[in-house]
This record gives C-alpha cells, structure tokens and sequence, in this order.
C-alpha cells in the first residue's frame, strides 16, 4: 500500500535526495518503499510469466516452499476463506499449475500438489532476484550483513505488530 503521512507544506512531502542524512529516517523510509514497490511490480510480472494471478503466486509460493497441503490448509495459511481458496485451486489445476491428489490417509480430503515443472519453471524467473541480493549481500562486510540484517528483522517485527492489531 502506498500511503504517505499528510504533509503541511510542499516540502514536507518530497522524497530526500538520494545520500542526504535526514532525522527520522526519511531517506531509509523511502528506499523501503521503493523496494516495496519493485517487488509489487515483479510479483506482477512474474504472475504474467507464468500466466498465474496474485492469490495462486501466493499459494502456488506455499506449496513449493512449504509443500503439498489440504485446501483447509492453505486457506488458514493465507488468511483466506475456503471458498476463495476452492477458486483459486480451481484456476490452478484447470491452468496445469497444480493438482488434486487423495489424501494418504483421509479419504474424505484432497491434497493440492504443483505440477511437477513449476517449481523450476517458477525458479527461472526468481532465480536472477536472488542471485542478485545474494551477491550485493556479498558485497557487505561481516558488521555491515549484521546491521542490515537486524534492521530489516527490526522492520519486519514492525510490520507484525501492525497486522497482530
């Protein structure tokens, strides 16, 4: 989401020149949305690549990385509703993204699997993010990987509490 708090006077509301020091972390602020904004923007692109909307990235994301779950499941990873998810499946398995298998051992559930390919179909286009971040971490020294690090763990702990309310 891209909000910004309301400013008084124009300036207020200009982003800091790139390398300024400013109190309260303006300059930070904005490369935080920048960065939030690139990823939103790759996140589409990709969903286009592999002709998958937001919701199946997302679920397609959790089975790749978690593994092959129930629809129930998924939809309480998500936070979303069965029903939702249910439509989300739907498009996945008729798109050849994943599948519905039997549960091993409950007759009555299904289990949704991706398709064998997607994983290193999805890691093509993901592949070049990562190795990109992987090398300009790199690029760090040891106490600078540390700050970073504990910065970002800082600001997703800010994000938490915010969703937690």
């Amino acid at each position: 989401m891209d909000v910004k708090p309301p400013a008084t006077d124009p300036a207020a509301a200009a982003p800091a020149p790139a390398g300024s020091a400013t109190t309260g972390g303006g300059a930070i602020r904005e490369r935080l949305r920048n960065l939030t904004l690139r990823q939103q923007r790759f996140e589409r692109c990709l969903g286009r690549r592999l002709r998958v909307d937001a919701a199946g990235l997302a679920v397609m994301d959790h089975l790749v990385n978690v593994g092959p779950t129930t629809p129930t499941d998924l939809a309480r990873r998500l936070d979303a509703s069965t029903a939702a998810t249910t439509l989300v499946i739907d498009r996945l398995v008729a798109g050849g993204h994943a599948t519905r298998e039997p549960h091993p051992t409950d007759r009555r559930k299904v289990i949704v699997t991706p398709a064998e390919h997607w994983g290193a179909t999805a890691y093509e286009h993901v592949a070049p993010v990562i190795e990109g971040v992987t090398e300009a971490a790199a690029e760090l020294s040891t106490d600078e990987q540390a700050v970073v690090a504990a910065f970002l763990e800082r600001i997703v702990g800010v994000y938490d509490e915010a969703t937690d309310r």
